[in-house]
């Protein structure tokens, strides 16, 4: 791991104190709620370096140059989950999303979050969720650090999982303590972290998804 200080050191410290509970080892996931048997997660992997995936590359007859540039790395956030209704109208996930960037002895943090609902989604195992950060967000804001997701039916939370990795130590339901969303140590931006029916991976394996109610 590389080497942290101030905020950085093992415990996610944003100016505040007494909300801290030992975390997750690294490279950990856990479900931290199973409210509803309508749904449950069976797994999240949302953090560290295993989330980064190139952006596809297509092929296509034109009289255009191919591209130039280098191929960039975008953070996949993915959630696997089970339903057990024969067929659910609707479901919310949203994403909340945590990078932090070390510079000398200082370490700053960004915060993202996205709205991503699914319709018809059927009765069956192993569903698949995904949310795309930016490569320009890993690339000036810094890596992914831990990531958290809500699924609801009707407005309820009916379940919720955090993934955290290189942050050793987090507070409880992180992504809705005011101490750390509203920290003056924490910068929230909009428009990096996107649905993957809005990303370049929106026509990969295409069936994998529910379709998304626009």
């Amino acid at each position: 791991m590389r080497p942290q200080s101030g905020l950085g050191i093992g415990v996610l410290v944003l100016g505040i104190t007494g909300v801290l509970i030992t975390g997750l080892a690294l490279g950990q996931s856990r479900a931290v709620a199973d409210r509803n048997e309508q749904v449950r997660i069976r797994r999240m992997v949302g953090a560290g370096a295993r989330i980064l995936v190139e952006t596809p590359k297509y092929q296509a007859t034109t009289s255009l140059a191919g591209g130039v540039k280098p191929t960039q790395r975008w953070g996949k956030i993915t959630v696997y989950y089970d339903t057990t209704q024969e067929w659910t109208d609707e479901l919310t996930f949203q994403y909340f999303v945590m990078t932090r960037k070390t510079e000398g002895a200082k370490a700053s943090f960004s915060l993202y979050t996205t709205t991503v609902r699914y319709m018809d989604v059927r009765r069956g195992a192993n569903h698949e969720s995904a949310v795309f950060l930016r490569p320009t967000a890993i690339e000036r804001y810094g890596d992914v650090i831990a990531a958290a997701v809500e699924i609801s039916i009707g407005g309820k939370v009916v379940a919720e999982e955090t993934h955290i990795e290189g942050a050793p130590r987090m507070p409880e339901r992180w992504w809705r303590q005011s101490a750390v969303i509203e920290s003056k140590d924490v910068v929230a931006r909009d428009g990096y972290l996107l649905d993957r029916s809005r990303s370049p991976f929106a026509l990969i394996n295409i069936d994998d998804y529910e379709a998304v109610k626009q």
